[in-house]
């Protein structure tokens, strides 16, 4: 699994372009930091003084983007999406950085595998029907399935009335969830982050990759309803085949990260919601990213 922490170059790369303002592009630096983050340099997570240091990088990178995130977020009131296969020390890390950004975290949900799972999609599309006759939005109502699905989503966390009292019920049933509530917002969010799982560990020969039973339909979906409304999509993008590389291919208007698990990311989110924009924004290192970071102007 590519890990960031242990690239020590690349971090210091982002530290100088931190402290200057600058915002980087997908050029010379991303070329480095990918260079840096080759599978071939995994042996290096295994050497515990070359972790020790890119323990206290990552710890300076955060200090250091604390002079420009501090504050920036004020006011937000931000609902975080967990889906299948995040890690809570990912979902806690963004968390932290978004707080430390003056943000008020008010509600979480966990989606569930029904969510994805390619066996679920006829499921899916069966409810959506029944969805779609609550959403408040006319270009939602005409979204795909899954986009449907997504959009609901979204309402429950962002809106109140008797319509999202539906939908939350549908969404939660206990029978077949889409997904769980964690902590409630009430429909109070006015802004959502969802956070998927890191890279996936090579398969055993004779086993079926976990992608195949996943969706990107779904993925897809979920950036589309997150695009219309101040949101951002984290989760991994090292192949072609990952929920971020596949989002960005599709070429739905939403803001994604990648490289979920480090730092960087946690960085990239808070910075992207404080410069929310109209168009699709990707940024990271991973396929697909036009920038390691967003402008902070």
């Amino acid at each position: 699994m590519i890990n960031f922490r242990y690239h020590v170059i690349s971090i210091i790369g982002i530290f100088i372009a931190l402290a200057v303002g600058v915002v980087l592009g997908a050029g010379p630096l991303q070329r480095t930091i990918n260079t840096g983050m080759n599978p071939s340099s995994s042996a290096a997570s295994s050497d515990p003084a070359l972790s020790a240091q890119a323990d206290a990088e990552a710890a300076g990178l955060k200090a250091l983007a604390s002079s420009t995130l501090t504050g920036s977020l004020s006011g937000s009131k931000i609902a975080l999406v967990v889906l299948p296969g995040a890690s809570e020390d990912d979902v806690s890390a963004i968390r932290s950085t978004l707080t430390d950004a003056g943000a008020s975290v008010v509600g979480r949900v966990s989606l569930t595998d029904n969510w994805q799972s390619t066996s679920m999609s006829q499921y899916r599309t069966t409810l959506s029907t029944t969805l779609a006759s609550h959403l408040a939005s006319g270009a939602a109502k005409t979204a795909s399935a899954d986009g449907v699905v997504g959009y609901s989503i979204v309402q429950v966390l962002t809106t109140t009335g008797a319509e999202t009292d539906l939908l939350r019920q549908i969404l939660t049933d206990e029978s077949t969830p889409i997904m769980t509530i964690d902590e409630d917002a009430n429909g109070g969010a006015t802004a959502i982050v969802a956070v998927g799982p890191r890279a996936q560990a090579s398969a055993v020969s004779n086993a079926t990759p976990a992608v195949a039973t996943q969706s990107p339909d779904a993925w897809v979906g979920l950036g589309q309803a997150l695009g219309s409304t101040n949101g951002v999509l984290v989760g991994d993008a090292s192949t072609r085949d990952a929920m971020i590389s596949q989002v960005r291919a599709s070429g739905v208007t939403v803001t994604t990260v990648d490289s979920v698990g480090t730092t960087l990311a946690a960085v990239d989110t808070a910075l992207a919601l404080s410069t929310p924009a109209t168009g699709a924004r990707a940024f990271g290192v991973g396929n697909g990213a036009q920038s390691v970071i967003p402008s902070n102007k």
